[in-house]
């Protein structure tokens, strides 16, 4: 009988068997403290006020960059914002037109007057 050849090791887990899958924790939902309820009063409709501004801000200086860049020739992987890039220069296009319009409406406008006087 050999002694002490084979010895069983509790400790140490067995490769074979599955591991449990890992679960998750759920958060615990807020019943007390100041986190649980959401502000308000002027400041915090300022803030939100704010927020709302810089989001607008940001979204017509992307728009207005995307502008920029299409007319330049760029070329985009990100349909959204080439879409808005030929937006954009299709309403600068249009507000340019119309101002030309008016400038040269006006013009007209004053040479009638001009040639009525002499």
């Amino acid at each position: 009988m050999a002694q002490g050849g084979f010895k069983s090791n509790p400790n140490k887990p067995n490769s074979k068997k599955p591991r449990p899958a890992h679960k998750k924790k759920k958060q615990r939902q807020l019943s007390k403290g100041w986190k649980s309820f959401a502000a308000k009063g002027r400041k915090c409709a300022f803030a939100k006020q704010e927020a709302q501004t810089t989001k607008t801000i940001n979204n017509r200086n992307e728009i207005a960059v995307a502008a920029r860049a299409v007319g330049a020739g760029n070329t985009f992987a990100l349909k959204d914002i080439k879409e808005a890039g030929k937006k954009e220069i299709g309403k600068q296009k249009d507000v340019l037109r119309k101002r030309e319009s008016k400038s040269l409406k006006m013009s007209e406008r004053l040479r009638e007057q001009v040639e009525k006087l002499k």
